[in-house]
């Protein structure tokens, strides 16, 4: 399959575990074109074109020519210069690798991290936030990101590819999305007694238990073993990046028990006690995993012949024939 086709494959894969559904998200991209036609001048020449079949900002191909026959994958969470650099060495040994699939944003793609995070207005709304509550929440915490990410050395990974001649794609909310889908059909959407319960659920999935047995296991942030769950949400594990501090007063409000998230900020910890929150941090590497290798399972689905080399905190896993 050619890099060009795989990416599209894994943006289609996204749409259809969005928590949004697939219609909101065609009806996205509809307004986005119908924009695009009516720009002009400087900003015709800077609008994104890709936006207009991609919902996610945070993913796309940050180097090749989308041209390229992909076998081998060297797959990893977090792939930079010093990644780049060996799989390179790891190429002159007669290592296959065909190109780099990396989870975290680089690039454009963490340029425009900001822009996929609209997507938590729709998480919050399914566990019975109104919109417009989490729309204005939201706002703030949109604008530090956005300034924060401006500020960074945004393309050093990009040009260290592009030197080593190395196609590279990062695919973050939509394995995110798969991700979040897989954690509420298996874990949310079931009774437990108390949180313990919980965490040994989080346990049965292999990557959980892998990360585990390094160290890094699922944990209880606020509450106790014991603790009664109340309802459980898995509203922090897609949408770019962490939301406000103030979602937590929010879902509580709404009556959320506990929630499940890749990592808790020290403020939204403070949050949880103030608000008796239930919060269990799923291993925030370990949950990444998960959505590359339910991502991958899809891929491989379509294309039989491959195979990845595993980098940088992924592991494979797979799952179903």
């Amino acid at each position: 399959m050619k890099l060009n086709a795989l990416f599209h494959r894994i943006v289609e894969h996204g749409i259809d575990a969005d928590p949004r559904g697939r219609k909101a998200v065609e009806k996205l991209l509809k307004k986005t074109k119908e924009r695009g036609a009516k720009l002009e001048g400087m900003e015709k020449e800077l609008f994104d074109t890709e936006r207009t079949w991609n919902p996610f900002a945070d993913s796309r191909i940050i180097c090749g020519t989308g041209e390229e026959e992909l076998k081998t994958l060297a797959v990893g969470v977090d792939i930079e210069t010093p990644e780049l650099l060996l799989i390179d060495y790891l190429r002159s040994k007669g290592q296959k690798i065909d190109a780099v699939m990396l989870h975290h944003p680089e690039g454009r793609a963490l340029a425009d991290l900001d822009k996929v995070m609209d997507l938590q207005i729709d998480l919050l709304c399914g566990v019975g936030v109104p919109e417009n509550h989490s729309e204005a929440m939201l706002r703030p915490r949109v604008e530090r990101v956005w300034r924060a990410v401006h500020a960074d050395n945004l393309f050093r990974t990009e040009r260290a590819a592009e030197w080593l001649k190395i196609p590279a794609f990062n695919c973050h909310t939509p394995s995110d999305n798969l991700v979040w889908e897989l954690v509420e059909k298996t874990i949310c959407k079931k009774p437990y007694d108390d949180l313990g319960g919980i965490l040994n659920a989080l346990l049965e999935i292999p990557e959980y238990k892998w990360y585990a047995k390094k160290g890094n296991p699922p944990i209880i942030v606020n509450g106790g073993k014991g603790n009664r769950p109340g309802k459980v949400v898995a509203t922090e594990f897609t949408g770019g990046t962490n939301g406000p501090e103030e979602f937590l007063e929010a879902q509580s409000r709404a009556g959320v028990g506990t929630i499940l998230s890749m990592h808790v900020t020290e403020k939204t910890f403070e949050e949880a006690k103030k608000h008796h929150v239930n919060m269990i941090q799923c291993s925030h590497m370990a949950s990444d995993v998960i959505g590359l290798n339910l991502m991958l399972d899809k891929l491989s689905k379509e294309e039989k012949s491959l195979h990845t080399v595993e980098l940088a905190g992924f592991i494979r896993v797979k799952r179903g024939k």
